[in-house]
């Protein structure tokens, strides 16, 4: 009799172990597609996201989604990486340089570059040549940090970021802003930014204007905070646990200045607070959050009505979308 329960508590305990090491599949948040691409309202943004859904047949998008779903893709996956695809775009035809730093989005890519003729006429249409698709030949991907910060600057500039932004594209603001680029815009004048970092065919101008002068404007307020207190004022904000977006983009441009060697404790701190707690233990996700997607598919719970999750925030691990996959598409033909 003990035998037999030995037995059966041997194999419940193999079976425990089994169930806990069995890879989980890619799941996304039952979230609603924010509308116009959640593009931040004022200073013309919205302009080139009517720009970008006009140069996008409808019948293209839904052959490109039908391929998707053929290869048993969830229909909500589907939809949540076209959207980010989408936004990818927008970003390529404001910066010049934009690595593709989602596995996901970049199987879309692919998707649509196999309708060969459509994809054309869509490029030409929206950034008035064609967008090179460009593949990493290195065996391991370099997750390229440098790069990643600006991308993460300009994304939560144009974009609202939700948690599936985060699942698709990895952790923002776990590296600093390079020290050439801060330079850059701490020394060269506007035009000169735009020859260097911006491309210029005319149709965005002002918008990327407007983006130049935020984080020049960003850059004089963290030497302003760094003269009146430093980092104190930030650790103030965190003891009244109210992190708002704006004080999150100061900390990232502080912190990419003067605490670039512990840059991602500071901004994991930073990231940590920005929730809204609700009744209970669940939370909005700010879309920032520490913990990568795998601790986010283990933890999340859904809600009926408000879509409200709960995150464990502890995990900090890297995400397996933070490096890239494809080099940059912005080169020209």
């Amino acid at each position: 009799m003990i035998a037999a329960i030995i037995v059966g508590a041997v194999i419940l305990l193999a079976l425990i172990i089994k169930g806990i090491g069995k890879p989980r599949g890619f799941r996304l948040y039952k979230e609603e597609l924010p509308d116009e691409l959640g593009i931040h309202k004022g200073n013309g943004f919205e302009d080139i996201v009517h720009s970008l859904e006009d140069s996008l047949p409808k019948a293209y998008v839904q052959q490109v989604k039908q391929r998707m779903k053929g290869r048993n893709t969830k229909a909500d996956e589907v939809e949540w990486t076209f959207f980010e695809m989408k936004r990818y775009f927008l970003l390529n035809a404001v910066i010049k340089d934009v690595p593709m730093f989602s596995a996901k989005a970049d199987e879309v890519w692919h998707e649509m570059i196999m309708f060969t003729v459509d994809y054309e006429r869509f490029t030409d249409r929206f950034f008035d040549r064609f967008l090179h698709h460009q593949p990493n030949v290195d065996t391991t991907p370099s997750p390229q940090p440098d790069k990643r910060a600006f991308f993460d600057w300009m994304y939560a500039h144009l974009f609202d970021i939700t948690g599936n932004s985060r699942l698709l594209w990895g952790k923002f603001f776990q590296h600093p802003l390079d020290k050439s680029t801060l330079q850059d815009f701490q020394r060269l004048s506007e035009d000169e930014l735009l020859d260097r970092y911006f491309l210029r065919n005319g149709k965005w101008e002002e918008q990327q204007r407007h983006l130049i002068q935020a984080l020049k404007e960003e850059i004089k307020d963290a030497k302003k905070r760094m003269k009146s207190g430093g980092s104190s004022y930030f650790k103030k904000a965190l003891k009244k646990g109210n992190v708002s977006n704006e004080l999150l983009f100061q900390g990232f441009v502080f912190y990419s200045l003067y605490e670039a060697t512990d840059f991602s404790r500071h901004m994991n701190e930073l990231l940590l607070y920005k929730k809204t707690i609700y009744a209970g233990d669940t939370a909005s996700y700010s879309g920032y959050s520490c913990s990568s997607p795998w601790e986010d598919n283990r933890h999340h719970h859904h809600h009926d009505g408000g879509h409200h999750h709960h995150d464990s925030g502890s995990s900090c691990s890297s995400s397996n979308c933070s490096s890239s996959s494809c080099g940059s598409g912005c080169s020209s033909s």
